[in-house]
């Protein structure tokens, strides 16, 4: 009976697309940066997501919106990685700041994946996490050691992190009507 397996094909192969669309449904929302916008932040470290795509995504956003982008390094492995998203979670006040003026993209950065490509144009690494603040245009304005926006009890210093995206927020000159 060869009806079977051409009636099964398109079955299996429907059942496959269809759990690739929802599998990390969660992951991955549309950026807030307006309408028109089709980029798509993807808020966690996933070894086998295209870090080099990512950026480049990011990079077409932030010129359309006049804003920067800090490269997040990092890891679901890393401890301090988690401990910032909590503070990130703990602190909308400081959230905000770099929602307004920041595309964040998650590069994973573990033993399995380094990913060298996306990241061999940039500066060493000096731990995790880590971020690179780029330019609208993708160039490398600041390499930063999280570990120095921490406070002496171990934990993210809320003023220092203000701070930091104070002082690398790009110029109010050079945002977008849309974004004033």
């Amino acid at each position: 009976m060869r009806v079977a397996p051409a009636i099964l094909l398109p079955v299996a192969l429907g059942a496959v697309l269809s759990f690739a669309q929802d599998a990390h449904p969660h992951d991955a929302q549309p950026s807030s940066a307006g309408a028109g916008s089709g980029y798509v932040h993807v808020h966690k470290f996933d070894p086998n997501r295209d870090a080099v795509a990512d950026i480049r995504a990011a990079v077409v956003e932030a010129r359309r919106t006049g804003k920067r982008i800090i490269l997040d390094i990092g890891g679901d492995w890393c401890q301090y990685c988690h401990q910032m998203d909590r503070f990130f979670h703990e602190h909308d006040d400081v959230l905000q700041i770099r929602d307004k003026d920041f595309i964040t993209v998650e590069v994973y950065y573990g033993r399995d994946n380094k990913n060298q490509e996306a990241l061999a144009r940039y500066s060493k690494i000096l731990g995790v996490p880590h971020f690179f603040v780029l330019e609208s245009d993708g160039t490398l304005l600041y390499s930063q050691h999280v570990r120095d926006l921490r406070s002496g009890a171990g934990t993210y210093d809320t003023q220092k992190m203000k701070e930091f995206l104070l002082k690398w927020a790009p110029p109010a000159l050079e945002r977008t009507a849309t974004e004033r």
